[in-house]
């Protein structure tokens, strides 16, 4: 059975039992500091779990695109070695917020398996939690399944946990039992055991808890059920297919490897078939995570691209010298899964450049690093392993993810000082100070459901009572005067998160004196602002919270053009620009955005047009709340870091022009924002874009200060405006001359005092040293014309110059004398004594330091003597 067919037969036979479809959400968690990616099916539904959302369904059916590559969920080091561990999978699960608990969804599960898809009921084993005699007896007694094939196993294979925190509960798991030939032979071998034999096809988890920081398990207001079947293990076994990239979701991606490297996959040994998996693994995930907006970085879920990106073109070495090999496999992930997924299409050629960038940024790298490696390799052949600082240098100065260098290392049979290498870490993090954050999600004392009401759509200054004070991470019931406080009132008109939009500044005032806020955040669904009491304070007291105005009205208007700079955009460059990140400050917007290449002028100057013709037709802003799907079916713009509730979104729209979903807040009319003008367009990364701009009184502010800097220049050089760019250009060719002839003067200078150093030069054992000190001379001027004379005249040459307080230096060895004066020691040397750091060839050196003294000609003669 096609895994195509197997989607189609799941999402029917879910949908024909009252399952809502629901849509697979990004891989970017919404707002869930929690995860690196989406990992589940069930992330999507979280907050259903916890009470905190409800949706006019209670039950759902999802094929959920995943990735398991980093955090406590993290398959990347197996991908390639095992028959069925993966980066990027999709995740088949149907959801009870609720409604059915375990006899139900255990029964689905068994219909679905022997009914819809045919399975033998002999083939099949199940698993249940060691204390879960309820999920026991209805596999015995109500579906029929023999004692002999229920297992009871431990919290590790029947528990789960989404996080660290977050919904939980026991779970039970259907096996297939793939025969003794595929296992380990043991008599005592059952679903659990780690070889082959039993696979599991899917988890069905009963959400009971809500696990805390502290490890306790408090229940949920609804039990849940969460289940999860790996399309790629369900075609397998359906396929009848040993592995996972024997099916049809990966023949196509081998097939294509095959193709562009003439490497036959069937013929090759497991290392060559390994690497055909990691590119197939790894093309799918990388793909799926540059469409959904993910971009290589040195930083979380950034990072974790890179990575995946990184080994797979480790592993690509294996199968071709072409570095292009593994982007070249994104043409067959769209082909297989664009019609699914829509994304990959839309963004295909922003996923081939972002890998082509990447790639060939790494590949010079990958070449230094790989024989760095093998040298540290040889050097440590006795005890077969690399020092965790040795790797940490790998990791730091060539890019190397640990994970690449314990594979090479592996391959030698060596091993990697892992205690070493986290030592290095760390004290590098130290080094550049890096420190962790607060955590007040879990305030002590603090009722759970605490939330209050946001005014501010409707007005900037809102009297309501006091419901919560925080100090410490603890509630408290009052405080004194001069105490750091949250305060949690009632109602509140602070703007805190949405739409990339800052957080509001302002006051409270509390028994008629004021106080300004440090710092407004939420705490649960509270919102919290930081303020030194003026005064005693207690639950109940009133206070009114004051938004500073002008600050809002700036952000307002900065906001709503947001909004209009992405429409215009899109009319400019084409629908593939997508928002990948905002900033709205009052002072300024920031937008970052996919696209290839850089704006030109006029694409920019057609942007700026744009906004502003809209600016002055002065339309009306429309705010409206829909559901998700409606919004979408009606054009609306979704960001793909925001969450959304599908029953109900807030939508900003400017009539036939822009229409996206946004919590932030707005200017009534599009003439309200004044004007607009782009101050920067440049370069985030690879297929990513980044925009500055300003509107109203800055963008005035702006235009008012260019103003003065153009009527300055035309007064001082006595020309009309249209002239200063052509006096501009006149003043620096004549510039351009002038340093030129200065660097030939200089050159002439250099010249005459390095001739009359060649007459003073001293023979040491036959090697000529030459020493030349010069003041305020251009370090290229002094290495080209010592580079001239050295062409002439063999010997070692050493050049100081003095600007300022610094020293410059040159040194240079021509190549009759280059094996006997080792100008790496020298560099060593003069970094030791004399503080002065370089770098360069076997023939010359060059570098700066701190002011030395002028006797340093008999220094560097006594090295010479003792070198040779």
């Amino acid at each position: 059975m096609k895994s195509l067919e197997i989607r189609q037969r799941f999402f029917d036979f879910f949908t024909k039992r009252g399952h809502e479809k629901v849509a697979s959400s990004s891989l970017i968690p919404a707002q869930d500091p929690t995860l690196l990616f989406a990992n589940a099916g069930m992330n999507q539904f979280k907050d259903l779990f916890l009470g905190k959302e409800k949706r006019s369904y209670n039950k759902a059916v999802t094929i959920q695109k995943c990735v398991r590559a980093g955090g406590k969920h993290n398959d990347l080091d197996n991908v390639g070695f095992t028959k069925r561990h993966l980066t990027f999978f999709e995740m088949m699960g149907n959801f009870s917020f609720g409604d059915y608990f375990k006899r139900e969804a255990i029964t689905y599960a068994w219909d679905f398996l022997t009914t819809e898809l045919g399975l033998s009921q002999k083939k099949l084993h199940v698993s249940v939690f060691t204390e879960d005699d309820e999920a026991y007896d209805i596999w015995n007694t109500e579906v029929g399944v023999p004692t002999t094939r229920i297992h009871r196993l431990g919290a590790k294979d029947n528990f789960w946990q989404m996080g660290e925190t977050g919904p939980c509960g026991p779970c039970t798991e259907i096996y297939v039992d793939r025969g003794p030939e595929h296992g380990c032979k043991q008599s005592s071998c059952a679903p659990g055991c780690d070889c082959d034999r039993f696979l599991e096809i899917w988890n069905l988890v009963f959400m009971q808890f809500d696990r805390q920081p502290d490890g306790s398990d408090v229940p949920l207001l609804h039990k849940g059920v969460d289940t999860g079947m790996g399309l790629e293990r369900i075609s397998a076994t359906m396929q009848n297919k040993d592995s996972v990239y024997e099916t049809d979701l990966f023949t196509p991606i081998i097939a294509e490897t095959q193709r562009l490297t003439g490497i036959v996959y069937a013929d090759q040994q497991p290392d060559i078939k390994a690497a055909f998996h990691v590119l197939a693994d790894h093309i799918r995930s990388s793909s799926m995570l540059i469409a959904d907006g993910c971009s290589p970085s040195n930083e979380g879920r950034g990072y974790v691209l890179r990575k995946i990106i990184r080994r797979a073109a480790l592993f690509a070495q294996k199968l071709s010298d072409d570095i292009h090999l593994f982007p070249n496999l994104c043409t067959a992930v769209v082909d297989e899964l664009g019609a699914i997924y829509p994304e990959l299409t839309q963004h295909q050629q922003l996923v081939r450049q972002v890998l082509l960038s990447e790639i060939e940024k790494f590949a010079a790298n990958l070449v230094r690093g790989n024989h760095l490696l093998k040298k540290y390799i040889a050097e440590h052949v006795a005890d077969k392993l690399i020092p965790g600082e040795e790797a940490f240098k790998m990791y730091d100065t060539y890019g190397f993810p640990i994970e690449l260098v314990e594979i090479i290392a592996h391959e030698h049979g060596f091993e990697v000082d892992m205690d070493g290498f986290e030592l290095s870490m760390k004290k590098q993090k130290e080094h550049s100070g890096k420190k962790g954050t607060d955590d007040l999600e879990h305030v002590e004392g603090l009722d759970p459901l605490i939330q209050s009401e946001f005014t501010g759509y409707q007005e900037l200054s809102t009297t309501a009572p006091i419901k919560a004070l925080i100090v410490d991470g603890k509630a408290v019931p009052k405080v004194t005067a001069g105490t750091r406080v949250f305060v949690i009132a009632e109602r509140s008109p602070f703007f805190i998160v949405g739409g990339g939009q800052v957080p509001d500044e302002g006051s409270i005032v509390a028994h008629s004196i004021s106080t300004p806020i440090t710092h407004v955040r939420f705490i649960k669904q509270g919102i919290a602002a930081e303020i030194v009491a003026p005064v005693a304070l207690a639950l109940g007291d009133e206070v009114t919270s004051i938004v500073d105005a002008e600050k809002r009205i700036n952000a307002m208007k900065n906001h709503t053009a947001t909004h209009l700079l992405q429409a215009a955009l899109m009319q400019v460059c084409g629908k593939q620009i997508k928002q990948s990140g905002s900033l709205v400050h009052p002072d300024y917007l920031r937008f970052d955005f996919t696209y290839h290449t850089a704006l030109t002028d006029t694409q920019i100057k057609q942007v700026e047009d744009i906004v502003n013709d809209k600016i002055r037709e002065n339309v009306p802003v429309d705010i409206c709340h829909t559901t998700y799907r409606e919004a979408l079916a009606k054009g609306a713009l979704a960001f793909f870091g925001d969450k959304y509730n599908p029953e109900q979104v807030r939508v900003v729209d400017v009539p036939g022009f822009s229409t996206e979903l946004c919590g932030g807040t707005h200017v009534k009319r599009t003439g309200d924002i004044g004007t607009f003008k782009i101050t920067q367009e440049t370069s985030l990364s690879a297929g990513h874009r980044r925009i500055f701009a300003l509107s109203g009184p800055k963008a005035i502010a702006l235009f008012q200060q260019e103003d003065a800097i153009v009527r300055n220049l035309t007064t001082q050089f006595k020309i009309k405006p249209e002239a200063i760019i052509t006096t501009v250009e006149n003043l620096q060719e004549k510039q351009k001359e002038l340093l030129k002839e200065l660097k030939a003067a200089q050159q002439q200078l250099i010249m005459g005092a390095l001739k009359q150093a060649l007459d003073t030069k001293v023979i040491i054992k036959d090697v000529p040293y030459v020493y030349l000190e010069t003041d305020n001379a251009a370090a290229d001027t002094l290495k080209e014309t010592v580079q001239k004379v050295a062409q002439q005249h063999e010997g070692f040459y050493v050049a100081v110059n003095r600007s300022n307080d610094r020293t410059a230096f040159v040194a240079m060895v021509t190549p009759t004398f280059a094996d006997r004066v080792n100008l790496t020691n020298f560099g060593a040397w003069l970094k030791e004594t004399h503080k002065l750091q370089g770098g360069g060839s076997k023939n010359y050196l060059q570098g700066a330091g701190p002011k030395i003294g002028r006797d340093v000609r008999d220094s560097f003669e006594q090295w010479l003597r003792k070198a040779l």
